[in-house]
């Protein structure tokens, strides 16, 4: 039984012209069914994953750890400090084909290993950064060899402390944060197989003890008097809003600069080109920042860093394999 496999383009081969079966090359097996969430979905037992057919994709499925298989890169910390930590949102995704928190997790969890994030840090900020960064995932500090739980980083605690008092359920939680202390702190918002989130249009949405999905409601509990009034019309992004709120908040904080980083995918972005949540967002935080602050804000892909990084390091051969044979809805998810 193949319990412990991971799975990409190197053996996936959906089957062709139907929307059953498992997506594993040369997979035969009858597939059963399961009970996920009141509804019941193909399971191959061979394999392990349940299929989602019509998006063609699949999760790891079956026993507590199915979900680490999706994790490369030091899957034992990643056990011990991830799984199940309340101060991390929705780790049961994490085995999911599509999860943006395991790419998260396997290409910085790689760089921190192989002492690159230095290196990621000047490019993404264009400084002569002197130290290798802290390198914080969700808002909690990982150091890969300290065998004590991980931290949530104090100016992000303040930050919710000012911005998002009586929010009982999913704070902010940026997904990459690289603090060279003294420098610069860097934000990063990334994307996978999702846009980048829009307002809802109407306030109507809003609920009190969560944070406000509309225009109106962020602006109310996320102001900024470094920010411009957002006077424009067009497509208003409020998750790059908050982390540039949150952004700019933290830097004062610690003294340094703000940077902040909208990492999406290149191949994802340009399938769904005609949806504004997978457009370029660069003027809308243009608009946002008098001229002087426009540069430190950076639209940014996998593929480039992947390019830029990756694929030119000798001692990251396995990242670059990873990255190159990354599948989305069972295709390559990347454009490298």
């Amino acid at each position: 039984m193949t319990t412990d496999t991971y799975f990409d383009m190197r053996n996936l081969a959906w089957p062709k012209g139907k929307l059953g079966g498992c997506p594993v090359d040369g997979c035969t097996a009858n597939l059963e069914r399961t009970d996920i969430q009141r509804d019941k979905m193909d399971y191959c037992p061979v394999h392990h994953i349940r299929i989602h057919a019509k998006s063609r994709t699949f999760v790891y499925y079956g026993g507590p750890d199915a979900t680490l298989r999706n994790i490369l890169f030091e899957r034992q910390y990643f056990k011990k400090h991830i799984i199940g930590n309340t101060a991390k949102a929705e780790t049961h995704r994490i085995g999911h084909e599509n999860s943006e928190d395991a790419l998260t997790w396997n290409v910085f969890s790689r760089l921190a290993r192989g002492d690159l994030l230095r290196k990621l840090l000047s490019k993404l900020s264009s400084l002569d950064v002197m130290c290798e960064p802290e390198l914080y995932l969700w808002g909690l500090k990982i150091n890969l060899d300290d065998l004590s739980s991980p931290s949530l980083f104090p100016p992000l605690v303040s930050a919710r402390g000012v911005f998002e008092k009586n929010i009982a359920h999913f704070l902010t939680e940026p997904d990459i944060m690289l603090y060279a202390p003294g420098q610069s702190l860097v934000l990063v918002e990334a994307k996978f197989t999702s846009g980048n989130t829009i307002v809802s249009s109407s306030s109507t949405h809003d609920i009190i003890d969560e944070k406000p999905k509309s225009r109106e409601g962020i602006l109310r509990r996320y102001p900024h008097d470094e920010l411009l009034e957002p006077t424009f019309s067009g497509p208003f992004y409020s998750q790059l809003y908050r982390n540039l709120v949150f952004a700019k908040h933290m830097a004062n904080e610690l003294g340094v600069r703000w940077f902040l980083v909208n990492l999406v995918s290149e191949g994802q972005f340009r399938q769904q080109k005609n949806k504004v949540e997978f457009q370029d967002p660069t003027q809308f935080i243009h608009k946002l920042l008098p001229e002087k602050s426009r540069d430190q804000f950076l639209f940014y892909s996998w593929e480039r860093l992947y390019v830029d990084f990756v694929a030119k390091e000798t001692g990251l051969h396995d990242l670059a394999e990873y990255m190159y044979n990354k599948s989305a809805n069972g295709v390559k998810a990347f454009s490298v």
